[in-house]
């Protein structure tokens, strides 16, 4: 994703800050330009490669929204939303923890009459959207530094975002103060003291999964309470003995790059799943149906569930001794055992953490991971399509695994990506 723009000369005498940042704007998505545009209705009348517009309102919304873009989880956000009244093209940027997607796709105004032709996508490493962003918000502000607007709310947001990240400290409370889908500088008391409690329980990766996972909810501090409940119970009620060896066994499956050049968080799930298999020494055919089933092969023969609360399926608590998964019950004996599946997945895939949560993000990068783990460990897709090609509906191939005929029916969808993170 690259921004360029040639600046006009504005209106410096204008109120408007909007008539001080005019230019000539393009903005690529990978190789393709998708600021090419026609006259929606009539191909006859004028087209144009790039935006005669301001960049002002643009360039705010970015920096308004700056740690919701960065912070945030499995949410699109759109560019257009920041056209105030100018027609830009419709690209959406998402960020699930490994990397950005970037999508634009074909987009008809009706006032102005513009349709935008170009179809755009790509898969990019955060510095890269930070360095794309940040230099378009650079530029934009350095225009108005040099002309007669001072104090915008652009100059002022721009600075305060670059002084706080040169603070580590900072960074992590905008980022979670992001995830929750609030502006970390004007938070309420209470909201921040969440995200300070939030911060001892979990860092990195998983505390921006713990929290996006509990944005919106009501009473998010309910969960920490349910976690600290929780961690008090008896080891033996959550530890996993057999999980410690089986992560030894499976390390470099789960290894994985970042970004552009890396695989999808699904992969190294895959690969982990069929690896875990091997480990515990269990052939295709061999299936768990229920929790219990899968606690006592892991080691734990007294496994117990915890109490339900919203936002949060499982907790994975990780240290140098063991490994132990703290289960919310529900009434759904399926939906208990894919989410013990995931939490496994979680603590033998994805990148070693204290602490982290199972929650229902469908794409951050942990649970795409665990999700992707949970369904070839329970439910192979080898012993899949096996069963399908016997002539057994997805209803029927569920019972046999005791996991939702989604779980069956993504597992035949996906059978292709499966084999190539597997190959």
């Amino acid at each position: 994703m690259k921004f360029s723009i040639e600046w006009r000369d504005g209106d410096r005498e204008s109120p408007d800050v909007d008539l001080s940042a005019v230019g000539e704007l393009r903005i690529h998505v990978g190789e393709t330009n998708v600021c090419r545009w026609l006259r929606a209705g009539d191909r006859s009348l004028p087209f144009g490669d790039d935006l005669s517009i301001s960049a002002y309102p643009l360039a705010e919304g970015i920096a308004m929204d700056w740690w919701r873009l960065f912070g945030g989880r499995d949410v699109w956000h759109r560019l257009r939303k920041y056209r105030g009244g100018y027609a830009i093209p419709d690209i959406r940027i998402r960020f699930d923890g490994a990397g950005f997607d970037v999508d634009c796709t074909p987009y008809r105004y009706e006032n102005p009459p513009v349709f935008f032709t170009e179809h755009g996508r790509e898969r990019l490493k955060r510095a890269d959207v930070e360095h794309a962003l940040g230099g378009f918000l650079d530029e934009a502000a350095s225009h108005l530094d040099a002309g007669d607007t001072q104090d915008s709310g652009l100059q002022l947001r721009w600075a305060r975002i670059r002084a706080s990240r040169e603070d580590e400290g900072e960074v992590r409370f905008c980022e979670a103060a992001g995830a929750l889908g609030l502006d970390p500088y004007d938070v309420s008391d209470d909201d921040a003291a969440f995200i300070e409690a939030s911060g001892v329980l979990f860092e990195g990766e998983p505390l921006a999964e713990f929290l996006a996972g509990l944005r919106g909810a009501d009473e998010p501090e309910t969960v920490l309470d349910w976690i600290r409940r929780s961690e008090e119970w008896p080891r033996y009620k959550s530890r996993l003995p057999v999980l410690q060896d089986v992560k030894r066994h499976v390390r470099n499956e789960a290894a994985t790059g970042s970004g552009a050049d890396a695989e999808r968080p699904w992969a190294p799930g895959y690969r982990c799943a069929r690896a875990t298999r091997r480990a515990l020494e269990m052939s295709q055919e061999q299936r768990f149906t229920s929790v219990s089933a899968l606690a006592k092969r892991l080691g734990a023969g007294n496994f117990g569930m915890a109490p339900s609360v919203p936002g949060i399926r499982a907790l994975v608590r990780s240290d140098d001794r063991d490994t132990r998964i703290h289960l919310r019950r529900t009434g759904d004996n399926r939906g208990n055992l894919f989410a013990l599946g995931r939490a496994v997945g979680d603590a033998v895939a994805n990148p070693p953490a204290e602490r982290s949560a199972v929650n229902d993000l469908p794409f951050a990068s942990r649970q795409a991971c665990g999700r992707a783990f949970a369904a070839e460990f329970l439910a192979p897709v080898d012993e899949v399509r096996s069963m399908r090609e016997d002539g057994l509906d997805t209803i029927s191939i569920a019972d046999e695994f005791g996991v939702s005929a989604e779980v069956i029916a993504r597992q035949l969808e996906n059978a292709e990506r499966i084999r190539q993170a597997c190959a």
